[in-house]
């Protein structure tokens, strides 16, 4: 509607302001000019600022095309009397008496406003409490779902959605047992045993684990089991609503039960095993001893429980033990101890392993000690060591017997030539036959000598290496002394044969053993393998990864009564295995890094046998 406003002071300012700020929703009024014989008066400089067109002189506007209303806002009753009289009568006129009509409809509009406001306000803050009830539920790991008291579902979160792939709106309203039947193929839920009914009846909140879930979840194949938990709220116009949240505690059950199982096996591999087990606390007392500890020190397991290593055992015995349990303690690591003792008056040796038990914190908490009775096979390793120094002294031996040989040829050979040449039956004769038979019987030492140090000519016959092999894995694999190795085998394709003495060649091998196995301390893995390097040679190798040689003592290691061993080594071995295989027109090479080990590389001459079956220790 087309508008002039006449008197543009403080009424008129307020006018236009309810234009502008779009508040006289019931008018709709469109200004096309301002008059006021003042041109700074407010209405005037507004009107200017919203650029619409203001006049000074009334009748000039009042004379605008299309003007349909004209607002009188001067107060003057003559200036109104002069609006009626000039305007045309298809213009409405408002004169300052009527124009009050705005401020009544702004106030109006302004309350209805106001209500309006407050309305969507609320409104906010409830769909916002609502947003963050839904946030809060959807943040719980666990699904929820909201019943009523009918049991139909009001609302349900995230992980709800997750776990059953249901939406909200699909299950909205619908009562949770036939969610859940649907879901489990028909299957009925348990009506007695629904949380829902326990809380309602009794009240109090309920927790379960149930094998069928309330969220209607199919199992998989195998055991499911959910933990239900109910509780009952009612808001405050007294509506009960019953809040069910549903977690999958397959796992848990599972290894609870995994656990027993566990608990079950401990039980029985410490009924079964032969080594001695047993568990004390850091006061010294028995926690556990295993059948096999039992049966050694002869004490019952209930008479261990609760006891101190002195209330068991003689005094020299407990202090042992005792020391050794301190010793672990002090170094917060495995330890390992040979323990030598008298009980029940025989001698007894364990090589005992101790180990600290930790708890969940890891802060140690007992030791827990396992032993293997090795009396016997230290016994066999003493009787093994006599048969070692034998065969140093044969070694010894065998080149002193050498070393005379010569002499002993020369001076039998002049003695017999002096025989010839004297007379018979003289003192001198007499002489010199004893010096004949003296000299006989030194080189019949001499002999008996190399045959004890076993340097005389080897016995040759054709054989494999594989025999070899498998020879002296059968001499020392039952060895307690090889307990803690193990042998890896690498075999050429086909035989590989050699022309040796079987007992020397396996002598050889055995010393590389041996040597390999004190490299690695008694623990790793001793790697045997068989080529042929080239054409007229095979080969047997050697391979450990123990500490290995530094290369300054590579060049001596096969010097005689040299030794990297220390007091531990009498420098023999590896010497009589180099004799060895030169009498057998062979070599030994080394390959070793401080460190990181070491090879030995037995090279033969091979040996071309057209009757396999003549070739010895084919079939080891």
């Amino acid at each position: 509607m087309k508008t002039i406003i006449i008197g543009a002071g403080q009424g008129c300012q307020a006018v236009m302001d309810l234009v502008v700020g779009q508040r006289l929703t019931t008018l709709s009024l469109d200004i096309v000019g301002v008059v006021d014989a003042n041109p700074d008066a407010p209405g005037m400089v507004f009107a200017r600022e919203q650029h619409w067109p203001t006049f000074t002189d009334m009748y000039t506007a009042l004379q605008l095309p299309g003007l349909e209303l004209v607002i009188e806002l001067t107060g003057l009753d003559a200036v109104r009397d002069e609006v009626f009289a000039h305007v045309p009568s298809r213009v409405r006129i408002m004169d300052h008496h009527m124009a009050r009509v705005f401020w009544d409809l702004d106030e109006v509009a302004q309350h209805l406003l106001d209500e309006l406001e407050q309305r969507i306000r609320l409104e906010m803050d409830i769909r916002e409490d609502q947003r963050r009830l839904q946030e809060i539920l959807d943040s719980l790991p666990d699904a929820v779902m909201v019943l009523d008291e009918e049991a139909r579902i009001e609302r349900v979160n995230r992980r709800y959605e997750e776990v059953t792939g249901l939406r909200k709106h699909q299950i909205a309203g619908m009562p949770c047992y036939e969610v859940a039947s649907t879901a489990n193929g028909g299957v009925e839920c348990e009506r007695e045993a629904c949380p829902r009914e326990v809380v309602l009846a009794t009240g109090q909140p309920v927790t379960v684990i149930q094998e069928q879930s309330c969220l209607g979840r199919p199992c998989n194949e195998g055991d499911c089991y959910y933990e239900i938990t109910a509780n009952r709220i009612t808001d405050r116009r007294g509506k009960v609503s019953v809040v069910i949240t549903s977690r999958e505690v397959t796992e848990q059950v599972l290894l609870k039960r995994e656990t027993e199982q566990a608990a079950r096996r401990f039980d029985q591999i410490l009924d079964t095993v032969h080594g001695l087990i047993t568990i004390r606390d850091f006061e010294g007392k028995y926690h556990l001893a295993n059948p096999a500890a039992c049966k050694f020190f002869g004490v019952e397991a209930e008479a261990f429980r609760g006891h101190t290593h002195h209330e068991l055992f003689p005094q020299e015995v407990a202090d042992l033990f005792l020391r050794n349990d301190e010793a672990v303690i002090a170094r917060g690591r495995h330890t390992t101890h040979e323990e030598g003792f008298v009980l029940h008056d025989r001698d007894h040796v364990l090589l005992t392993e101790r180990v600290l038990l930790m708890d969940y914190k890891k802060d140690p908490v007992a030791i827990c000690s396992v032993a293997r009775n090795v009396t016997e096979t230290r016994r066999m390793q003493q009787e093994l060591i006599q048969t070692e120094k034998h065969a140093a002294v044969g070694k010894l031996a065998g080149g002193v017997a050498h070393e005379l040989n010569n002499p002993l040829t020369g001076v039998l050979t002049f003695t017999e030539e002096l025989l010839e040449d004297v007379q018979k039956g003289s003192q001198m004769e007499e002489d010199l036959q004893v010096i004949l038979r003296e000299t006989i019987r030194c080189r019949q030492i001499v002999r008996d000598l190399l045959d004890f140090s076993r340097q005389d000519r080897p016995n040759r016959v054709a054989l494999s290496l594989e025999s070899v092999i498998r020879r002296t894995l059968n001499l020392v694999q039952k060895q307690p002394a090889f307990h803690d190795i193990s042998f890896e085998v690498d075999l050429a394709e086909g035989p590989l044969v050699t022309r040796g003495d079987p007992n020397q060649l396996q002598q050889v091998l055995l010393n590389l053993v041996i040597n390999a196995r004190d490299a690695m301390d008694g623990n790793g893995t001793i790697k045997l393998r068989t080529r042929a390097p080239d054409s007229g040679k095979v080969a047997i190798e050697v391979i450990d990864h123990g500490v290995g040689i530094a290369a300054d003592q590579q060049a001596r290691i096969f010097e005689p009564f040299y030794s990297t061993k220390g007091v531990g080594g009498n420098g023999l071995g590896l010497a009589a295995v180099r004799n060895i295989i030169e009498h057998h027109g062979g070599e030994i090479a080394l390959d070793s890094t401080p460190g990181r080990g070491s090879n030995f590389k037995v090279y033969l001459p091979s040996h071309d046998d057209n009757e396999t079956n003549s070739v010895t220790g084919l079939s080891p």
